[in-house]
């Protein structure tokens, strides 16, 4: 019997998230930081953290991800979390889910409007997805 290794989920999504978004022409997906906090200098973001849950089956890994989307206009909130959303559960080539390591994502709560700090307009959402791992 070998042991399974699973890579940082969050780093995988934060680096492949703001690629897919660098490559998007809307006006609401430009300087988007995408991150696991946002900054204080950050105007729009994309933040995806942890959630508790999910288990291990085999190789694959069921992980819960919260994704927050803060904005300075609500149409732009909304628009990027559906954007976003879109884009993690993207499948094949050039998409998110492409087995490497993220081999099904579907939506497991929301969008909702959040609470955001003054001046700003939030939703959030919360993923589930499968995770690949691999053989030590």
């Amino acid at each position: 019997m070998y042991g399974v290794i699973y890579g940082d989920l969050l780093a995988h999504l934060i680096v492949r998230t703001d690629q897919l978004l660098r490559a998007r022409s809307e006006t609401f997906a430009r300087s988007v930081e995408v991150s696991n906090r946002k900054s204080a200098a950050s105007r729009r973001a994309v933040i995806f953290t942890a959630s508790p849950g999910g288990g291990t089956g085999d190789t694959l890994r069921t992980a819960y991800v919260t994704v927050d989307v803060i904005a300075n206009d609500e149409g732009d909130a909304v628009d990027l979390m559906n954007l976003t959303l879109a884009l993690v559960t993207s499948r094949g080539a050039g998409g998110m889910v492409d087995g490497q390591p993220i081999v099904a994502a579907s939506l497991n709560g929301g969008p909702n409007a959040d609470p955001a700090a003054d001046g700003f307009y939030a939703q959030t959402a919360e993923l589930e997805l499968a995770v690949r791992g691999r053989d030590l």
